[in-house]
Formats: C-alpha cells, structure tokens, sequence
C-alpha cells in the first residue's frame, strides 16, 4: 500500500472486547486524537472552537479531528453509530477523499490533512447501521469477535479463563472484561462476594 495515501478502518464487535484499545495502541502511533461520540456531540467538538483566552480575548482552538488534520495523526472516533446528523455531515468532510478534502474554518483558514492522516471509528452495531455515505467512507472494516489479548492478561490470572468466555457469550449471558476489571480491583478492597454482587448485580452467583 501507497505511504503517503490514508485510510479509514471500522472496528465492530461486541462491548468490551477491546475496540478501542486495539484503534489506539495498533501500530503504536504517536500522536492519537481521540473522542467518543453521542446523539448531542456537535460538530464543533470535533472541528474546533473559540476558547477565552486569559487577556480578555478569544482565541481558536482546534478540536480532535483538525488537530489530527494539521499533525497527520491518527483520529479515533468511538460509538460512531452514536454520532447525530450535524456530526454525521461534518464526518463526511473529515473523511473525503485527501487529494480534495479541504476545511475553511472559522478563522478563514483553509486546512487540509496532512499525510498520515487516518481514522478508526469503533461501534458496537453494524456497518450496516450507518448512513450509507458513511458507510462508503470506510475502505476497510474489522470485526473483533474475542477479548484483546493484552486485556485478558491485564487480570489475575484466575479470571483470565472466566473472562475470555463470557466476554464472548451471546447477548444477555455476556460480561465484558470491562466489568471484570471492575471486579478485579474490588475484591481487593471488599470480600469476593460482595464484589461480584456490585458489579455482576443479579448475575453475581451464576457469574
């Protein structure tokens, strides 16, 4: 593949089997851009916006996806599926195509990503949940269907098993390493079954 072209990359897969680390650490890029994105994330979140600045002023302040724009940096745009329609169309700028993606920000200046640039969204639905011109921005999509392996070695090792399965586990038997994390660390500092209870909830003993 060209270096200097750029592409973006859909990560799916159920809650909490590691998307968004593996969007973030592959590769070890340096620098990362981040955001998680809900129905009320606007535009400007990600494009940028006047801050006050400490002489009485205001000053511009890039948002995630300019920043990675300007630095052709890796931009990682979390639930993505979540994102309303003003984000939605602004997304459709950021991910054209870089021969003629191009900004005109509110400064008047005219940005253009940088080589290097790429995105990697994450979502928990399907591709097929986006709008289709979106959807036609993603030139590869991957589908994590098990636990990251560094994040199954992030606990004890006497869960590590339990936590791999379930992780994996059709919808409603599912637990996500997220939550055994979350157990881990409590059982350290309450007994195991009071552990399990406030994080497992009804599920604890069958957990």
């Amino acid at each position: 593949r060209d270096p200097s072209s750029r592409a973006e990359r859909g990560v799916v897969g159920p809650p909490g089997t590691g998307k968004t680390r593996a969007a973030v650490k592959y590769g070890n890029p340096d620098p990362v851009f981040s955001l998680t994105l809900t129905d009320e994330t606007p535009s400007a979140e990600l494009r940028g916006h006047y801050v006050p600045a400490e002489d009485g002023t205001f000053r511009w302040q890039d948002g995630p996806a300019i920043a990675a724009w300007r630095q052709g940096a890796r931009l990682v745009l979390n639930e993505v599926d979540k994102a309303g329609g003003d984000t939605l169309t602004f997304l459709l700028a950021v991910l054209d195509d870089p021969e003629v993606a191009m900004m005109t920000l509110p400064t008047k200046e005219t940005v253009r990503p940088a080589k290097g640039f790429m995105v990697v969204a994450t979502m928990n639905g399907e591709p097929g949940d986006l709008p289709e011109p979106l959807q036609d921005r993603f030139s590869v999509q991957v589908r994590i269907g098990e636990p990251h392996p560094q994040a199954i070695e992030s606990l004890p090792e006497d869960l590590r098993a339990a936590a791999k399965g379930l992780a994996m586990a059709p919808a409603g038997r599912r637990e996500s390493v997220r939550s055994w994390q979350a157990f881990a660390r409590l059982r350290e500092q309450v007994s195991e079954e009071n552990a399990a209870q406030a994080v497992f909830g009804p599920r604890a003993y069958e957990v």
